[in-house]
């Protein structure tokens, strides 16, 4: 029978040279699927119908890939503070992750590395970035790289949680043992008294209807009257800029380091964008999940709320 160890030192090896600051393997229980159930029957996934569709596979992959055996998870750190720029900047109104170039590139390029470890041993794999019905928190939790936090982030004790999570399903049996992680939230409630929509809740999910990076990058439409943005345009932070596990957190991978064009670029800019416009200046970014139409919306209700601020 072959099993993962066998290929262990080589993949440390190639995750080492990527940029990986962190990497784990787990068997396919996924201990968290019972919670996340509950979630979308609370309705808690808003309008990403998307995520209850393919709920047998994210309980047990195997039931999509019969031959899954194991998951192996690295972690990939993203710029943990805001760059230097001036008032109105787009960088001081986007969330850190979505700086430099586009995660799911990034990331996926790294797996198909580790996969050419298994190059002509019969392994199967099937990578995923963010990309499909698999719980990359929940793997990483179970891989003994950190706890899910009360914010529902995935959080090192090194690390802290600014950082992208890839997996990638293998068919070879998982003997690689987790190291124990204790769950280090203890009493700290930053995270809830800080979110200023109270999207977070007891269980340590969120409520997307309430969640700002939800309503900025997922939702489409308009955005409702009575959700406050905090002066987020995309995706928001501040639940990990309070959380006392980021104090330290680690340095960038280049590849997500701010583009010098973000603090040269005023988000007013933005309301007079054509799509040519935006997809050059996103090129590779994450942000073009959120369409022009989406910043252009979230854009304008910055500039409406900070109206209304100054009227009254």
């Amino acid at each position: 029978m072959t099993r993962l160890s066998q290929f262990w030192p080589a993949i440390q090896r190639v995750a080492d040279a990527n940029g990986v600051a962190r990497l784990g393997a787990s068997d396919l229980t996924d201990s968290h699927s019972e919670l996340f159930d509950a979630w979308l029957d609370r309705g808690h996934h808003a309008t990403m119908h998307y995520l209850s569709k393919n709920r047998a596979t994210r309980s047990d992959p195997a039931s999509r890939f019969p031959w899954a055996k194991s998951v192996v998870v690295i972690l990939v750190p993203y710029t943990p503070t805001r760059p230097d720029a001036a008032e109105g900047a787009l960088t001081n109104h986007i969330a850190r992750y979505a700086f430099g170039d586009d995660y799911h590139d990034v990331l996926d390029r790294i797996l198909r590395e580790i996969e050419a470890v298994f190059a002509g041993a019969g392994v199967k794999t099937w990578r995923y970035v963010d990309t499909g019905p698999l719980s990359d928190r929940a793997y990483g939790a179970q891989s003994g790289l950190g706890w899910i936090g009360r914010n529902g982030m995935l959080i090192n004790q090194e690390l802290g949680s600014y950082f992208f999570i890839g997996t990638l399903l293998t068919s070879l049996e998982n003997d690689i043992a987790p190291h124990a992680v204790a769950d280090r939230c203890g009493t700290c409630t930053r995270c809830l008294e800080a979110c200023p929509t109270d999207a977070i809740l007891p269980d340590r999910t969120l409520d997307s209807n309430l969640c700002i990076s939800y309503a900025t990058i997922e939702h489409r439409g308009p955005l409702p009257a009575t959700l406050p943005l905090a002066g987020n345009a995309f995706g928001c932070d501040i639940c990990q800029e309070v959380c006392p596990w980021n104090h330290d957190p680690a340095p960038a991978h280049p590849s997500f380091a701010p583009r010098d064009e973000y603090r040269a670029t005023p988000i007013s800019d933005l309301l007079r964008y054509e799509q040519e416009d935006f997809s050059t200046l996103f090129r590779k970014s994450a942000i073009k999940r959120a369409k022009l139409a989406g910043m252009q919306r979230n854009v304008a209700a910055l500039f409406d709320s900070a109206a209304g601020t100054e009227g009254e």
